[in-house]
């Protein structure tokens, strides 16, 4: 069985890691923060799974840019992708969710959750929690009746923002 590196020589691996600092540069101008480690190493996998086809004559940094700009544009088309195949399914409100929420469910919700701000977003948050209308209300300094109707005003925000 062949080695996994296809007998990559060590000085390759070696200047592919002396342009780490530059790629954490380049990353840091192309994807927000949290984003940055993670285009580093796939930039990184990508040159040592691929060291072959590195031309000297077009020099190292180069071909690492280009590799990096690459992973770049095959992310985002299959974001893209992934939108334009993504199918909004209306679900009624006696309806059961067949699935268990995934991760993607949670990113979602929290993201629409730091987008709520105010006295609505905190109604709709303590109602998740269980608290009643009138326990908010009082809480608050407000009638029952307008605790609802914010709690409504909110979630239909929030349904216009999942359908979107």
């Amino acid at each position: 069985m062949e080695a996994a590196n296809d007998n990559r020589p060590a000085e390759f691996d070696a200047r592919v890691m002396a342009y780490v600092p530059g790629l954490r540069r380049l990353a840091g101008r192309r994807v927000p923060r949290e984003y940055r480690d993670d285009l580093v190493t796939d930039t990184i996998i990508y040159a040592l799974a691929h060291w072959k086809n590195f031309r000297e004559d077009g020099g190292m940094w180069n071909w690492l840019e280009w590799s990096m700009r690459g992973i770049l544009k095959n992310a985002a088309t299959k974001a893209a992708n992934r939108k334009k195949n993504l199918k909004f399914v209306p679900l009624d409100e006696n309806m059961d969710l067949v699935t268990p929420a995934n991760q993607l469910d949670y990113a979602d919700l929290s993201k629409a959750l730091d987008g709520m701000t105010g006295r609505g977003g905190k109604i709709v948050v303590r109602r998740a929690m269980g608290d009643s209308l009138a326990e908010i209300g009082k809480n608050m300094g407000l009638t029952s009746e307008r605790v609802r109707q914010l709690e409504a005003r909110e979630m239909k925000r929030l349904k216009c923002v999942r359908a979107g």
